[in-house]
């Protein structure tokens, strides 16, 4: 206990460190090399030089911790700047969480701001409610102010600088591999997205098919109310040009191959699976070619009635005659 006593007495014999703390207002202030931290307001609690420097007896329940921590903070209030100059701009705003060296910086009255990471949030002046992970996190350009967002990895929100958007990637990119629209509930995935994977890769090939280029591989069922997959579609087959194949021909192809011309064949599926906007074409050239031979029988019917009822006539005059 005597070492410790005469170890803090040399420290501020020398200057080296100041321990300054004023039971009325509860504040306290430590600093290295300087007196120049504040100590006026209520609940504070500043370390380091120039820390809460000016802050004034209404800026309450702060803590600065870092060279020049919340230097401007006057009456703000509920702040905790860690890191040096994080929060330095700071003057009234409220319910900020700024942690590393120049994080939330250039911040003045925004408020509920959380920065974490070395200058994340930095170019932020007024905007509030956002939170900003990673370092550099936020705007390029200092004053591009926004609110609501949530930008997440090293200089995301860079490039894509907007209020209510959230981003998640590593760099400055237009195209990061998470962007939302909180303001319009939008969100985007810029890369593959796997489900029930678990450790596994990604696939390249489904059967003799390659998947690689696919940029959602579920392993496990999907429940939709709708499916709409865009795709070509079968009225080929009422043009003038298309050839209708014979019924008695169709029938030769299923006796050799065991499935109707155009359609995969059992095997086929099981290996590689279907596409289903392909699939649904070739069901619809199915249905419609049936549509043709079906009008084709009705024809052949038609005509046969209509011969067969001549016919009938003929026979009663024959006999009216005899």
């Amino acid at each position: 206990m005597k070492t410790r006593l005469l170890f803090t007495s040399i420290l501020i014999a020398t200057g080296l460190f100041t321990v300054t703390a004023q039971t009325n207002s509860a504040t306290t202030t430590i600093t290295s090399r300087g007196l120049e931290a504040g100590t006026l307001g209520t609940g504070n609690a500043f370390f380091g030089y120039q820390a809460g420097k000016v802050n004034t007896a209404t800026g309450l329940d702060n803590t600065f911790i870092g060279h020049q921590s919340g230097l401007n903070n006057t009456t703000g209030d509920n702040n905790v700047f860690c890191g040096n100059s994080s929060g330095s701009f700071n003057t009234t705003g409220r319910f900020n969480t700024f942690l590393g060296q120049g994080a939330g910086g250039q911040n003045t009255i925004g408020a509920a701001n959380i920065a974490i990471g070395n200058y994340a949030g930095n170019t932020n002046i007024t905007g509030s409610g956002n939170i900003f992970i990673g370092n550099g996190s936020g705007c390029e350009d200092v004053g591009n102010n926004v609110s609501g967002s949530i930008f997440i990895g090293t200089l995301a929100g860079f490039a894509q600088c907007t209020s209510n958007t959230l981003v998640i990637d590593q760099g400055e990119t237009y195209t990061p591999l998470i962007w939302g629209d909180f303001a319009n509930d939008l969100l985007k995935f810029n890369g593959k997205v796997g489900i029930g994977l678990g450790t596994a890769a990604f696939p390249t090939t489904g059967g003799g098919i390659n998947v690689a280029a696919y940029k959602l591989v579920v392993n496990g069922g999907i429940l939709a109310k709708e499916v709409r997959v865009a795709t070509t579609w079968a009225d080929y087959v009422f043009e003038d040009t298309y050839k209708l194949k014979p019924l008695a021909e169709v029938e030769c192809f299923i006796q050799e191959n065991g499935h109707l011309p155009n359609v995969p064949s059992a095997k086929q599926v099981e290996e590689d699976g279907i596409e289903m906007g392909n699939m649904a074409k070739i069901q619809q050239e199915k249905i419609e070619e049936l549509t043709l031979y079906a009008i084709a029988q009705q024809k052949q019917i038609d005509q046969q009635a209509k011969e067969l009822q001549e016919l009938k006539a003929l026979v009663l005059k024959m006999a009216d005659n005899k």
